[in-house]
């Protein structure tokens, strides 16, 4: 074929092949742009931390299923779900898929997970009915109140307490270590006073090692108690606040 002499323009592209090129640059471009699964997308249901919250959900129901048949399912499947409630808080920071839907998801199975381990505990334990009705009834009504008074304040998270709060929510939200530290101290010792009802001879696990549950409910009883404190501070709270906006609309 005849060479083409130097610096002479190469012949330009036919029409189709243009647009052939500009098709394959947009598709590439429209490719680019689409957000990845572990991104935020319009599907708030597959988020990722969504997806542990339904695990979540699982365990919890498999737990409370098994609580009087088979102690050690019960204790390992909601310590199971228990601890996922600090995974799925990390996971949609990481991919920036925190959603209104995931708060109250988290929200609703906190409340539910410990409402029926408590029920549990109130029938296997009928001398002690009315301190766990009392207990659930606290958790609910201080965990909503409070939840709907932030949302009026427009706060973003019933975490966020103003400098005008009692030092109790201050110390208690102020600092996410501690609270943890509550809330995982009332849950093990809800756990342990179940298992050693429902199976005498479950006295704990193995990596434990000398930790029974009759020692792991003594060493939980002190944050057991701060988190009702906490508790009944954010409830009273609410309601003082909930009583001023009422009579700012008069």
């Amino acid at each position: 074929p005849p060479s083409v002499p130097r610096g002479a323009r190469a012949p330009a592209k036919s029409a189709s092949a243009r647009d052939e090129s500009a098709r394959r640059n947009s598709a590439a471009s429209a490719r680019a742009r689409e957000p990845s699964f572990f991104s935020r997308h319009a599907r708030v249901y597959a988020y990722v931390p969504n997806l542990v919250g339904y695990a979540r959900i699982a365990l919890a129901v498999v737990a409370l299923r098994r609580a009087f048949a088979d102690a050690r399912t019960c204790v390992l499947c909601y310590f199971a779900s228990f601890a996922c409630d600090a995974l799925d808080g990390v996971l949609a920071r990481r991919y920036d898929q925190c959603s209104e839907f995931g708060r109250a998801l988290d929200m609703i199975t906190d409340r539910l997970a410990t409402s029926g381990l408590l029920v549990v505990l109130a029938v296997e334990r009928p001398e002690a009915y009315a301190a766990c009705v009392g207990l659930l009834a606290l958790d609910v009504a201080s965990h909503w109140t409070h939840e709907r008074v932030q949302l009026m304040l427009g706060n973003e998270s019933h975490k966020c307490v103003g400098e005008d709060s009692c030092f109790v929510l201050r110390w208690y939200y102020g600092n996410r270590i501690f609270m943890g530290a509550c809330c995982v101290s009332a849950e093990v010792l809800y756990l342990c006073l179940h298992a050693m009802r429902a199976d005498p001879t479950f006295v704990g696990f193995r990596a434990l090692g000398p930790l029974t549950f009759s020692a792991l409910a003594r060493l939980a009883i002190p944050g057991f108690v701060v988190k009702q404190i906490a508790n009944c501070a954010q409830l009273f709270e609410a309601c003082q606040t909930l009583m001023r906006i009422d009579r700012v609309a008069m």
